[in-house]
C-alpha cells in the first residue's frame, strides 16, 4: 500500500468471503464508513494496526450493534425510535459513559434505524388497511346473523306482546321482561365464546393457519371490546321492535299503491347502486387501500368499507331475482297434478317466509368464502410474477471472484440452468431525460421466450422475465430483430483459444532505454457479445515478434473475436515525445473479413489530427500542441494486417520514470484505438436497435421507429433506433424509469466502432429448465462463492409469502373462511326454524284440509331448497365478479401501491367449492333433518280460537 509516496508490504493470505446472513453488518457499516459492501476490504491484525507506523494515524475504533427484532412488538417501535434518536442527536460520551471520566476522545454514535422505523409506516398502513378489509367482512357477516336471530325471537314472541299489551301491561314492564330474557340468553352467551375464543385461537394457530400470539389477545381488551358491540347490537336488535311494539306498530297502517312500491323500491335499487359505484370509484381513484386520511388514523376507514359497501350492495340488488325465480318454480309446477312445487313456488315468489334475510346472509358468507378462496390462491402466483419481474430471470448473479470471461462456462455448466446471459449497462440522457440502456445476449435467451414461461404465475420464466399481458407482440420476435443484422466487426479465431497471439513489431524514433513502456491491448469479443480485455508488453526495437496475450481461463463463451487492438505508451517525463511505428502481421488463427479493414478511432482524435507534430507535416503557427495520443497515418500493408505511425502522449503528463510500468492515464489519452470497420457504410454502425418501456417513450416524447442518440454530458455515446416497446423493462430500475433494452453484441459492436471502452458485467441472467431445476442451481450457486451471490425469483417469492405484514391479513382471511360458512349454516337454521313455528296454523289449516304430513314437510323441504339453491349460486357468483374487480384495486405492494405486474383474476375453485359445498351440505341437511320434525302440527292446539292470541 501507498500513501504519499510512502510504502508498506502486505501478504496476500487469503480471501475474505461474508457470511451469508451478514447484510445487517453491513448496512450498519454503512451508515458511518465508506464501506457498503466487503469489496475492497482488506482485515488486518491487531497487531498491525497497533506497530505498523503508516496506520498509526489512521486507526478508527467502531462499535456496531445490531438490533434483535424477535421479541419486539409494534406498539414498542415508535419508543425505540426515539431512545435511538436520543442518542445520536444528543450527548454520546455523557450517554455512553454516564458522567464518568471518557475513555475515548471524539466519541459519536450514528445510526439509520430511526429511518428504518420511520419507513414501516407505509408498510404497516397498508398491513392493517389490508386485515382490516376481511375483519369488516367477517363483522358485517356476524351484525346480519345476530340480527335475524334477533328478529326471529322478536318474531315468536310478538303474539305474546300483543295478548300482554291487551291486557294492560305497560311499555316498561314489557322492555324489563324482554331485556331480562335477552340477557340470561346473550350475556352467558357471549362470556362462553370469549372463553372458548382462546382455545379455537390456539387450535389453529398450532395448525399454522394463524399468526403466533393470536391466542394470546382473545381475553385482551378488544376481545372484550368486540364482545360488548356485538351485545348491544343484538340487544337493539332484539329490543327496539319491543319499544315498537308497544309503541303501537302493530296498527294498523295505509296500504301502499302498486306504483308507489315499484317507485320505492326503483329509488332503493338506485340507491344501492350508485353506492356500489361510489365506492368503487372510491378504490380506483387511490389504486389501494391507502390515502391521505391514512397518515391520521393508520387506515382510510373509506377505503377500508368500500370493498364490503360493493359486496353488500351487490348482494342487496340481486336479491330482486328471488321473486322471479319462485314465479318461475310456480308456473312450471301448475302443470303438474302435485301440491308440493305450486305451494312452494307460492311462498318463495311472494317472499311470504322471510327468506331475504337468510338469502342475503347465505350470500355474503360465501361471497365473503369465494373471495377468500380467491385472494388466498391468487397471493402465490402474484408472488411468483413480481419476484420475477424484480430479479428479470429465474436466477440472478452479481459479484463473484471469477473473471468475467470464467463465468458463462461455469454458470451454463450448472445443473438445472436452460440459457445464460450476461447483463451490462451503460447510463446516458436521451432528449435530456436519465436513461439506462441494458444490453443482454438476445440469441442466448430468445428459445426461452415461450409462452409457457410468460404464463401469468408459471413456475419458470423467460429472460427477461417479462408476462404476456405487458409484451406488444411476441417477446420472442422482439429479441430477434435486436439481434438481426449485426455487422462484422471482428476477427474469428478458430478453436478454444488460451491466448490471442499476434504477430507484431513495434519501432521508436528514439533507444529503447529512451522510450516509456509500450503494451499492446487487444479486445476480445465472446459469443454472448461480453468484451474482455487482454494485454502484453512489447519491446519497440523494431524487431517482429509474437506476441501472446493470455485469455482469462478456459471458461470463455467460444467462439471469440478480436475487435479492436490499441497500442498504449506510457509518457515519460524525463524522454521525450516517442513516435512509434505499429505493424501488425496477423493473429494466429484468423483472418480478415472481406470488406473490412483496422480504423483508428482514437477517442477525440481523428487520424491525421493536427498537433501531433507528425512526421513530414509542416505544423508551425498552425495548431496547437496535442497532448493526447494520437494516428498519424494508418495502412493495410500487404499480406498484413495494419501498419500505423502512432504519436504518444506528452511527457508532461506523465510520471517519472521509477514509476511509468505500473502507470496508466484513467482517461485514456496515452493509447490509441483501431476497429475493424467496413470500407463502405461505416456511419451506419454507431446506431443500436432498441426496446424501450413505457416510461421512455411518455418522457423522451420518442415514437416507435425514430432514432434518438444517447448521450453523456456533451459527448454522444451512441444512437438508438426505437422497433419495440415493453411495458416495463423487468429486472430494471423501476416502472417510473426510462430504460432501453438492445442486443449485447450489437452493442459491443457499436461501442468497439466508436472507440468506446467497454461495459462490464453486472450481472448474470439465468433461465431454469424447470422449478426443480432452478433449486438445483440456486444451491449450486450458493454452494460456490467463487460464483458470486444468487437473486432467485423462488428465494424472493417465498419472502413474499413469509412477510410478517401480511400475518394479520392471512389470520383474517383464514378466520374469514373457517366462520363464514358458520355464520351462514347458523343463521339458516334460526330462520328456517322460525318461520316454520310461525306458519305451524297455516300447516295446521292444511293438514284440516287433507294434506298429508309427507307433503308439508315436501314443501319446507323445496321451499328451503330453493332459497339454499339461490344462495349459494347467488353467493360464489357474486364472490368471483367481486374478486375480479376488487382485487386488482387492493391487493398492493408495502409501499401502497398496486402490485406490479398487475393481479391475474386466480379463482381458487377447489376451496371455492369446498365452501360452496360446505354451506350447501350445511344448510341442505339442516332443512333435510328438520324438514319431517317442523312439519308436525297440533290440529286441536293450533286450530283452537284464541290460543295463540
Amino acid at each position: 500500500m501507498n500513501k504519499i509516496n510512502k510504502s508498506m508490504p502486505v501478504t496476500v493470505s487469503g480471501v475474505y468471503r461474508p457470511v451469508p446472513g451478514t447484510e445487517a453488518l453491513w448496512q450498519a457499516w454503512a451508515e458511518s464508513s465508506s464501506l457498503r459492501t466487503p469489496s475492497g476490504l482488506v482485515l488486518a491484525s491487531r497487531e498491525m494496526l497497533r506497530t505498523a507506523p503508516l496506520l498509526q494515524e489512521e486507526v478508527d475504533v467502531q462499535w456496531t450493534a445490531l438490533p434483535d427484532p424477535r421479541g419486539l412488538r409494534v406498539d414498542g417501535l415508535a419508543p425505540l425510535r426515539d431512545r435511538v434518536e436520543q442518542l445520536t442527536q444528543g450527548n454520546a460520551i455523557r450517554s455512553v459513559f454516564r458522567g464518568s471520566e471518557p475513555a475515548l476522545e471524539a466519541l459519536r454514535a450514528g445510526s439509520d434505524l430511526p429511518e428504518a422505523l420511520e419507513a414501516l409506516r407505509s408498510p404497516m398502513m397498508v398491513a392493517r388497511s389490508g386485515m382490516l378489509v376481511p375483519v369488516t367482512m367477517l363483522g358485517v357477516l356476524s351484525a346480519v346473523t345476530m340480527v335475524l336471530t334477533a328478529r326471529q325471537l322478536t318474531d315468536f314472541r310478538r303474539a305474546e306482546l300483543l295478548l300482554q299489551l291487551a291486557r294492560g301491561a305497560g311499555r316498561g314492564r314489557l322492555l324489563g321482561a324482554a331485556a331480562a330474557e335477552w340477557a340470561l340468553c346473550t350475556v352467558p352467551a357471549a362470556l362462553v365464546g370469549l372463553w372458548a375464543a382462546g382455545p379455537l385461537l390456539g387450535l389453529l394457530g398450532r395448525l399454522e393457519l394463524l399468526v403466533e400470539g393470536a391466542a394470546a389477545e382473545a381475553a385482551g381488551p378488544a376481545a372484550w371490546a368486540v364482545a360488548g358491540t356485538a351485545l348491544v347490537l343484538h340487544g337493539c336488535a332484539a329490543l327496539l321492535p319491543v319499544v315498537w311494539t308497544a309503541d303501537g306498530g302493530e296498527r294498523e297502517t295505509p296500504s301502499r299503491s302498486g306504483r308507489r312500491v315499484v317507485a320505492q323500491r326503483a329509488g332503493a335499487d338506485l340507491v344501492l347502486a350508485a353506492v356500489a359505484v361510489l365506492a368503487y370509484l372510491q378504490l380506483r381513484q387511490y389504486q389501494g387501500l391507502l390515502s391521505p386520511a391514512a397518515s391520521a388514523v393508520g387506515f382510510d376507514p373509506v377505503l377500508v368499507a368500500a370493498p364490503v359497501v360493493m359486496t353488500v350492495a351487490a348482494a342487496l340488488l340481486l336479491l330482486r331475482l328471488l321473486p322471479p325465480l319462485g314465479r318461475l318454480l310456480e308456473s312450471l309446477a301448475r302443470h303438474g297434478r302435485g301440491l308440493v312445487a305450486p305451494l312452494s313456488g307460492w311462498q318463495v315468489s311472494r317472499g311470504r317466509a322471510g327468506q331475504g334475510a337468510p338469502v342475503l346472509l347465505m350470500a355474503l358468507a360465501l361471497a365473503v368464502g369465494a373471495l377468500t378462496t380467491t385472494v388466498i390462491a391468487g397471493e402465490p402466483p402474484s408472488d411468483r410474477d413480481r419476484s420475477a419481474f424484480e430479479v428479470g430471470a429465474d436466477l440472478r448473479v452479481t459479484d463473484g471472484e471469477l473473471p468475467s470471461g470464467q463465468r458463462y462456462e461455469a454458470l451454463a455448466g450448472l445443473p438445472g440452468v436452460a440459457a445464460v446471459t450476461p447483463l451490462v449497462s451503460a447510463q446516458g440522457l436521451v432528449r435530456g431525460v436519465p436513461t439506462t440502456v441494458f444490453g443482454l445476449d438476445t440469441g442466448a435467451v430468445r428459445p426461452v421466450a415461450t409462452p409457457a414461461r410468460m404464463e401469468p404465475g408459471a413456475s419458470v420464466h423467460a429472460v427477461p422475465a417479462l408476462r404476456s399481458d405487458l409484451e406488444r407482440g411476441s417477446l420472442a420476435d422482439q429479441l430477434g430483430r435486436l439481434g438481426s443484422d449485426v455487422p462484422v466487426h471482428g476477427m474469428v479465431i478458430e478453436g478454444r483459444p488460451v491466448s490471442v497471439d499476434a504477430r507484431v513489431s513495434v519501432a521508436s524514433q528514439d533507444p529503447v532505454d529512451r522510450t516509456g513502456p509500450v503494451w499492446l491491448q487487444a479486445q476480445v469479443e465472446d459469443a454472448s457479445g461480453l468484451v474482455t480485455e487482454v494485454r502484453s508488453r512489447v519491446t519497440p526495437d523494431g524487431a517482429s515478434r509474437t506476441v501472446s496475450m493470455p485469455l482469462p481461463g478456459q471458461g470463455l463463451h467460444y467462439p471469440v473475436q478480436v475487435t479492436r487492438l490499441s497500442l498504449r505508451a506510457a509518457p515519460v517525463r524525463e524522454f521525450r515525445r516517442a513516435l512509434l511505428t505499429l505493424t501488425v502481421s496477423g493473429v494466429e488463427g484468423a483472418s480478415m473479413p472481406d470488406g473490412t479493414r483496422w480504423t483508428n478511432v482514437t477517442p477525440g482524435m481523428p487520424e491525421r489530427a493536427t498537433g501531433l507534430w507528425c512526421p513530414g507535416r509542416d505544423e508551425a503557427g498552425q495548431a496547437q500542441p496535442v497532448r493526447q495520443a494520437g494516428v498519424c497515418s494508418s495502412s493495410r500493408p500487404d499480406g498484413g494486417l495494419l501498419t500505423a505511425v502512432v504519436r504518444a502522449a506528452a511527457p508532461e503528463i506523465g510520471v517519472p520514470e521509477q514509476m511509468a510500468e505500473s502507470f496508466s492515464l484513467s482517461t485514456g489519452d496515452d493509447k490509441v484505438s483501431f476497429s475493424l470497420l467496413p470500407v463502405s457504410g461505416a456511419k451506419k454502425r454507431d446506431v443500436v436497435p432498441a426496446l424501450v418501456n413505457s416510461a421512455f417513450l411518455r418522457e423522451t416524447s420518442i415514437e416507435v421507429g425514430a432514432q434518438t442518440r444517447l448521450m453523456s454530458g456533451d459527448t454522444d455515446q451512441f444512437g438508438l433506433s426505437v422497433v419495440g416497446v415493453l411495458d416495463d423493462l423487468p429486472g430494471g430500475q423501476g416502472r417510473d424509469v426510462p430504460q432501453v433494452l438492445v442486443d449485447l453484441k450489437a452493442l459491443s459492436s457499436t461501442r468497439a466502432a466508436l472507440g468506446l471502452d467497454p461495459l462490464g458485467d453486472e450481472a448474470w441472467l439465468l433461465a431454469a429448465s424447470s422449478g426443480d431445476g432452478g433449486v438445483r442451481a440456486e444451491r449450486a450457486i450458493a454452494a460456490d462463492p467463487r460464483l458470486g451471490r444468487v437473486d432467485s425469483a423462488r428465494a424472493r417469492a417465498a419472502a413474499l409469502a413469509e412477510d410478517p405484514f401480511r400475518s394479520g391479513r392471512r389470520s383474517a382471511l383464514v378466520l374469514s373462511l373457517v366462520l363464514s360458512p358458520v355464520f351462514a349454516v347458523a343463521g339458516f337454521t334460526v330462520h328456517a326454524v322460525g318461520s316454520a313455528r310461525s306458519r305451524r296454523r297455516e300447516f295446521a289449516v292444511l293438514r284440516a284440509l287433507g294434506v298429508r304430513r309427507r307433503q308439508l314437510a315436501g314443501v319446507l323441504r323445496l321451499e328451503q331448497s330453493v332459497v339454499v339453491g339461490f344462495a349459494v349460486l347467488l353467493g360464489a357468483f357474486l364472490g368471483v365478479v367481486l374478486a375480479a374487480v376488487v382485487l386488482p384495486l387492493i391487493m398492493v405492494d408495502n409501499g401502497g401501491r398496486a402490485v406490479f405486474p398487475a393481479l391475474e383474476m386466480t379463482v381458487g375453485w377447489g376451496w371455492t367449492a369446498v365452501v360452496v359445498l360446505a354451506t350447501g351440505l350445511g344448510a341442505g341437511s339442516v332443512v333435510l333433518l328438520l324438514s319431517r320434525t317442523l312439519a308436525r302440527v297440533d290440529l286441536a292446539r293450533e286450530l283452537r280460537a284464541g290460543e295463540n292470541g
